[in-house]
């Protein structure tokens, strides 16, 4: 009996040890990594790449991939090269590459040469794209691959050269014979770099053309995003949507259809400008109908704007403070060139700037901070080094630690229902986040106030303009491979480090929104609900779905 005893008792220990619903249940040292990673400790994050545990190896790599710190680019460069683990390796190369720095470069480059484990390949190659220069197109264009994950992985690092400004004819002409690729994955990317290449200067005839070159709809959707309306088309659906949403008497619409009349305004509606101030100035007005007069009052009559502007910068309103701030910058050359005696007053507009600026509250009102201070460096010539919010968030551990793998919440909308798998591994202070909203009932009843076809829904505002948020911020988490795929779900921010409440949900692929939006959940049922959403629809209610219920 007694040798039974201790043999249960050694099956026991040599089991499972991670009893709990998730990773971090009964792991502290991984604990341990994430809270360093939250609170943007780089001094004592670094000894842990060295650590004996191969998971908390790359979970230590993969904090710099959120925190960002070029000082740990030495260290992580040691791990790229001697690690004998390729997963922790392919940690430290993702993380270079979300440090984003040109120092980075050419030892990524060497890493590539040397990696023998194939599936790194590709994450080095996107890591040289995310820190290149001017100098990488070249490397780019010099080669060429058969083997498809290595084709996959060159895709993505001239997108990720793109997206820095860095193109070539060569690298464009490769991405536009990619549009037909046998690889539908790679042919939805190549479209994404196109779409974003020839936004400002492409002609309907050349579009029309590319678009012929595809097989795929997915692709043909984002080049279609290319072509011009015809403006007579335009002005008659202007027409008919203004007489629709708001001159006719009986029409029962929600203020978001309303403010999308304001905004389809044409310049030939008789005295706009009487109108749009009575709607900019009736304080009982929803914010998405004030901003909206706002702006088009601004579009309308930029030479006689500014006194609007200086109220709008003296309302107290965060919204209506944006919207000046960045009409200011938008003209801040013309302003600057006055003379002193000249109207509009320069003193008096940064004036206004710094007593709107210094009633802000931090970290709520973020994007305003970061609009204010940006017209007051066009101003000033001063440079902006931008808003870094201090930690004011911490993560609730023992939380966390209760939330399943498989945790599933539904979005009960005005369209339908939607639900969500969250990622409570891959992001644990954001979903234990948005789980503690959802359990509190702070999601129920709000607004879709942005949606933007072939891109994102967006809502979550207490506000319901896309301007409100708590009186706390969350970190960016970028520490994993998550991608914006179709019905992924991310957080909303003004910058780095400044997520709040409001979540978005992609329509399609956005993968410049790779590693620069927190990841947290994706749609499991639902996207027809997603694709037909309009602004102004609203959540029902949004709860946590019983395991027990699955």
């Amino acid at each position: 009996m007694r040798y039974l005893i201790i043999l249960s008792l050694c099956i026991a220990a040599c089991g499972p040890k991670n009893q709990g619903p998730n990773k971090f249940s009964d792991d502290d040292g991984l604990v341990n990594i994430y809270e360093l990673q939250d609170r943007r400790d780089t001094k004592a994050l670094l000894p842990l790449l060295k650590a004996k545990k191969e998971s908390h190896r790359i979970a230590a790599a993969m904090a710099f991939a959120s925190i960002q710190d070029t000082l740990a680019i030495p260290y992580l460069n040691q791990m790229l090269q001697i690690d004998q683990d390729p997963k922790p390796r392919r940690a430290a190369a993702f993380a270079l590459g979300q440090i984003r720095s040109t120092k980075a470069l050419k030892l990524l480059i060497s890493a590539f040469d040397q990696e023998l484990f194939p599936p790194n390949r590709p994450y080095v190659m996107e890591a040289i794209g995310k820190c290149g220069d001017s100098s990488t197109v070249e490397l780019f264009e010099r080669v060429e691959y058969t083997d498809s994950a290595l084709q996959m992985g060159w895709a993505y690092g001239v997108f990720r050269l793109g997206q820095k400004g860095f193109r070539s004819k060569a690298l464009n002409d490769r991405m536009i014979n990619l549009l037909d690729d046998d690889n539908k994955d790679l042919a939805i990317l190549a479209s994404h770099y196109v779409y974003r290449g020839l936004r400002h200067s492409a002609t309907d005839g050349q579009i029309v053309l590319l678009m012929n070159k595809t097989r795929y709809d997915e692709v043909r959707d984002r080049l279609y995003l290319l072509l011009d309306k015809q403006l007579s088309k335009q002005a008659e659906l202007e027409t008919e949507v203004f007489s629709r949403h708001w001159l006719v008497k009986s029409y029962s619409g929600n203020d978001y259809q309303k403010a999308a009349s304001v905004n389809n305004l044409v310049t030939w509606f008789s005295s706009p400008s009487t109108f749009l101030e009575s709607v900019f100035r009736k304080d009982t007005n929803e914010y998405v109908l004030r901003n909206a007069a706002f702006s088009k009052y601004c579009e309308f009559y930029p030479n006689k704007k500014w006194p609007i502007v200086l109220e709008a910068l003296n309302s107290g309103d965060m919204a209506l403070q944006s919207l000046a701030a960045i009409q200011i910058k938008k003209d801040s050359e013309w302003l600057i060139s006055k003379g002193p005696l000249e109207e509009p007053n320069v003193k008096t507009i940064m004036e206004s700037l710094n007593h709107a600026k210094g009633s802000l509250k931090l970290p709520q009102q973020a994007e305003t901070f970061i609009d204010i201070n940006k017209a007051l460096e066009s101003l000033y010539g001063k440079k902006f080094e931008g808003y870094q919010p201090a930690y004011n968030h911490p993560i609730d551990w023992e939380f966390v630690k209760t939330i399943p793998t498989d945790q599933q919440v539904l979005i009960k909308t005005t369209q339908g229902d939607i639900t969500l798998q969250l990622f409570v591994e891959d992001a644990p202070g954001t979903t234990s986040n948005f789980l503690r909203l959802v359990d509190s009932g702070f999601y129920d009843n709000k607004f879709f106030h942005r949606v933007v076809p072939q891109f994102v829904i967006q809502g979550g505002c207490p506000r319901g303009d896309g301007w409100g948020s708590l009186d706390w911020t969350q970190r960016s988490e970028f520490s994993n491979y998550q991608r914006y795929k179709a019905g992924t779900v991310g957080v909303a921010s003004a910058g780095k480090d400044t997520e709040g409440v409001q979540f978005f949900i992609t329509h399609c692929p956005t993968p410049h929104l790779d590693g620069r939006y927190s990841i947290f959940a994706r749609i499991i049922s639902g996207m027809d609900v997603v694709n037909k959403m309009e602004v102004g629809d609203r959540t029902v209610k949004v709860e946590r779905i019983s395991l027990n219920s699955k």
